[in-house]
């Protein structure tokens, strides 16, 4: 039998995040087959926002009036989809490390800022899938952001994501550095991560750009 994570849970119940105490010897995360089934984004994207099959600039880059630089890595295919259910939504802690190598070897000297869940939904979840993931890969972050309650964005039409108010705040009054990466887990419309970058160069941030593992 496989010991990939994502092979095991389509054959048994899912590990939840309350039961990690109980776990013992850590499966091998993914395996070769499932791996290559996550789709990284060729050359061929939106300049900006890293929009797949794009040349040039996307037509929604063209409407902002300051765009914010925007990268990459997966396009989130129907197999991204299926691995973000078990991970995020059904709580299986354990395919935190699918990423590890890819995060390491995606930043080198930045400030990571991560984008927060908001207290409902974090005790709800249990984890934050963007801090648990570079948790994993051992990479330092900043947690400078704050987020007010508000219904799920996945439960959100296009239109009410981009035209929702801005749920970011910072949490404490500190002095900023000149450049910061916010971090994210998957780009839909865009509108968290301007949204989360906005805040911080009203703070007084001059440089602030983006990152998602799926867009």
């Amino acid at each position: 039998m496989t010991n990939c994570l994502l092979c095991h849970n389509k054959l048994t119940s899912y590990f939840k995040f309350s039961d990690i105490f109980l776990s013992r010897k850590p499966r091998e995360t993914v395996c070769t087959d499932c791996w290559e089934k996550f789709e990284v984004i060729s050359d061929r994207h939106c300049q900006i926002c890293y929009q797949p099959d794009i040349d040039g600039t996307c037509y929604d880059c063209q409407q902002v009036t300051e765009p914010i630089r925007h990268r990459a890595i997966f396009h989130y295919n129907d197999f991204a989809k299926t691995y973000f259910q078990t991970y995020k939504f059904q709580g299986d802690f354990r395919l935190r490390s699918a990423f590890n190598n890819v995060l390491r070897n995606s930043f080198k000297k930045q400030l990571i800022v991560t984008v927060p869940v908001s207290p409902k939904h974090l005790q709800f979840r249990g984890f934050n899938q963007v801090t648990v993931f570079l948790s994993s890969a051992k990479l330092p972050y900043l947690e400078l952001l704050a987020k007010k309650e508000t219904s799920h964005q996945s439960l959100k039409t296009r239109t009410e994501r981009l035209t929702s108010d801005n749920p970011f705040t910072l949490k404490e009054k500190v002095a900023l550095p000149d450049k910061l990466l916010i971090i994210d887990d998957i780009y839909t419309t865009g509108a968290t991560l301007r949204n989360a970058a906005s805040t911080l160069k009203n703070a007084g941030c001059t440089h602030v750009s983006t990152f998602s593992l799926f867009r």
